[in-house]
């Protein structure tokens, strides 16, 4: 059997540029790991079909038009002519409808294990070409770190990374459709300066601004209602991640790690858990590009040897189907 660590995504800002002709819109984001992960359990079976299940009861696993994993294993089959049957299991910590990334961080790595297990040796610009018809922010979970997208979330420029953030995060029991809140963001007709291109040049994140924001507040009171709460605990930047419902708050590590501020970052997480005791509270860290790509089994040097000899393989005591 093999075992798949799959890491969510913050936004470090978000910005709406326009709508085009095909609907989506046009966005400049700066995309972020974190060490929030699912772990995905993939071991052959003899049927030749994909069979799916999971922990989490929100996901509908038996979806095979809506769920990422199965369009990711379609995708491979069809455009490749390979098959090959197999029991998945995904251990979700990635809270979906959050904004995190999850669905296209799970949809990612089976691309990328699949194109190890046939050994089909995929062209990176026909890869990211593959991965973008899931979903837009699927490619950049084959780079990890911290990477500027723009275009639909497809154009890609991964950045120096950030130093290491500690990052807490706010999860209400609700799921967000990106849809919905799309379909209620209305453009400005204002001109917005960059934010994110400030950034970018100057690292100060407490700039860092996520459009959406106003809609999803909306359309979901509570995520309002955490963000004006985090805001005054703190942190370096409070932000929604994506279309939420997840709200961040980052902190400097050397923050955390000062004496006096490791008191002030614990007093901080249980200011959380105590004002949002119906929410799930996670607390993780960003992770930089190669530690990334280490952390799923994949070599600094790219693609062409994602999942070679570290990705983890153990006996399964789990009977195929």
């Amino acid at each position: 059997m093999f075992e798949v660590k799959s890491f969510a995504k913050i936004n470090l800002g978000l910005e709406i540029l326009g709508k085009r002709d095909d609907g989506y819109h046009n966005l400049k984001t700066i995309f972020q790991t974190i060490d929030l992960c699912d772990i995905i359990e993939i071991e052959e079976n003899q049927s030749g079909d994909i069979h799916l299940s999971g922990d989490d009861p929100i996901v509908d696993w038996d979806n095979r038009k809506t769920n990422t994993i199965f369009k990711a294993v379609e995708a491979i089959y069809k455009n490749y002519n390979v098959r090959q049957g197999f029991d998945i299991l995904v251990k979700k910590r990635i809270p979906p409808g959050s904004g995190l990334g999850g669905g296209s961080s799970n949809a990612a790595m089976i691309l990328l294990f699949l194109e190890h297990y046939f050994q089909l040796d995929i062209d990176p610009e026909d890869f990211i070409e593959l991965a973008a018809g899931i979903g837009a922010d699927v490619p950049f979970f084959f780079i990890g770190g911290t990477v500027l997208a723009q275009g639909i979330g497809e154009k890609m420029t991964p950045l120096q990374d950030a130093k290491e953030k500690h990052v807490d995060i706010v999860i209400p029991p609700i799921t967000v459709s990106t849809g919905l809140i799309f379909s209620h963001f209305n453009l400005t007709s204002k001109p917005r300066k960059s934010k994110i291109d400030i950034f970018i040049k100057s690292k100060n994140a407490r700039i860092l601004e996520n459009h959406l924001e106003e809609v999803t507040c909306e359309l979901f009171p509570e995520v309002g209602m955490i963000k004006n709460k985090m805001s005054i605990l703190g942190y370096e930047l409070v932000l929604m991640s994506g279309s939420g419902s997840a709200v961040y708050g980052m902190a400097g590590l050397e923050e955390v790690h000062a004496a006096k501020s490791q008191s002030r970052s614990r007093q901080r997480f249980s200011r959380l858990r105590d004002s949002f005791p119906g929410a799930r509270i996670a607390m993780a860290r960003t992770v930089g590009r190669q530690n990334y790509l280490k952390g799923i089994g994949a070599s600094p040097s790219g693609k062409a040897s994602v999942f070679g000899a570290d990705i983890r393989r153990f006996e399964s005591s789990r009977p195929s189907k």
